[in-house]
């Protein structure tokens, strides 16, 4: 039953997707239109990073905790963003990183933010195990909690066939998740995925939260956007390169041909955004520390096609939507992305905002958070949840 399930969905997904090339112009479906641009100069300068990021055991510092983290969610797409997802169970694995103190204390106004990743990324974007640059160790060390997932159909959580996930599912999932962590239902302590009551299986008790953030980064972006106008259940919403109509013409050749990949099946269900570490390091990275990209590059995944399908028809919705998020927003984007552009004219759709802003990060590219100014949206995010 599940084989059938799966295979209306291909069917239909490769159909939309088939629809998709058929009215688009025809240059799209090739190579790069237009100069890929420069991979960083890797002679500039001398290394920003302390030590050799790459460390067989991290160790965050004192007074911050890291505990493994999962969720068990299900496949299911209730958002208004409509496409097809396959409606089984799934666990999504990650971490909580936060001051010691916040986890231990009593009350119940504890606040986290939870964050998507991108594409091609998963939850170590935001855990670089590279000196300034692991993020949620850095909010941590500014006092805030951070909830670090890798989606299904990404590294440690599960694996559903590629074509029967959509952003919309995974914004429903994100709901799934943002609920548990206001009860404190999620497992919490062990990597495998642990009881949360520690009587059951030797797991630690689950923090609950009385504050729930949502951040998204690229695609994670549009993710998150569709999580905070469908279901409306969280405080504050942080958007990290991604705009619905600033997508450049580099994003769009790089997304039809990968399309492309998608109408050959890929690899159940799964492609690579960019072909190979040159065009994912020209694409993604800016002003970034040799090491520091050395350590990220490797990190490329493949992403479903059931999500990147499902963008286009997602942006519509977006552009009707946008205006019924009244939660404060909080935009920030690479001065150098190549990916992404646009900003004022996006933050210009969120007219039922309590507020917005929007922060541009000098020098830095799409992976924003890889580039020498890293601290800076560090800083940035950390003064704007305290204001919250």
């Amino acid at each position: 039953m599940t084989s059938i399930r799966t295979g209306r969905l291909r069917t239909v997904l490769l159909g939309v997707a088939a629809a998709l090339l058929a009215f688009t112009p025809v240059y799209w479906t090739n190579a790069v239109a237009e100069s890929p641009g420069t991979a960083p100069d890797r002679t500039d300068g001398q290394s920003a990073v302390r030590q050799n990021p790459l460390r067989k055991a991290w160790k965050l510092d004192k007074g911050i905790s890291d505990i493994p983290v999962s969720f068990t969610v299900r496949n299911i797409n209730r958002t208004k963003a409509a496409c097809p997802v396959d409606g089984r169970t799934y666990t999504v694995r990650g971490h909580l990183t936060a001051p010691t103190r916040l986890l231990e204390g009593k009350g119940t106004d504890k606040a986290v933010t939870l964050y998507q990743h991108g594409i091609a990324s998963g939850e170590w974007y935001w855990r670089l195990q590279a000196d300034g640059y692991h993020h949620a160790e850095e909010l941590a060390a500014r006092g805030h909690a951070s909830l670090t997932i890798d989606r299904i159909g990404y590294d440690s959580s599960g694996t559903p066939d590629g074509f029967a996930t959509c952003v919309g599912g995974q914004a429903d999932i994100t709901h799934q998740i943002v609920q548990q962590l206001r009860k404190g239902t999620y497992r919490s302590g062990d990597a495998k995925g642990g009881a949360n009551d520690s009587a059951k299986g030797g797991g630690r008790a689950a923090t609950s939260f009385g504050k729930v953030f949502l951040a998204g980064q690229s695609n994670g972006g549009q993710i998150a956007q569709i999580a905070a106008y469908s279901f409306r259940d969280i405080d504050g919403l942080v958007l990290m390169d991604w705009a619905d109509r600033g997508l450049t013409p580099q994003t769009n050749a790089r997304f039809f041909s990968s399309l492309q990949s998608c109408l050959r099946g890929g690899t159940e269900g799964y492609v690579h955004y960019d072909l190979g570490p040159a065009e994912f390091r020209s694409g993604n990275f800016h002003d970034t520390d040799p090491d520091v990209l050395d350590l990220a590059v490797p990190h490329q995944n493949r992403h479903p096609c059931g999500d990147m399908v499902s963008q286009i028809s997602s942006v519509l919705v977006d552009l009707r939507e946008l205006r019924t998020i009244t939660v404060p927003v909080l935009l920030m984007y690479g001065e150098k992305d190549t990916r992404v552009q646009g900003g004022e004219e996006h933050r210009a759709l969120f007219t039922g905002a309590e507020n917005t802003r929007l922060v541009n990060i000098p020098k830095a590219g799409h992976y924003m958070g890889m580039a020498r100014q890293a601290p800076l949206i560090h800083e940035t995010l950390a003064d704007w949840l305290d204001a919250r």
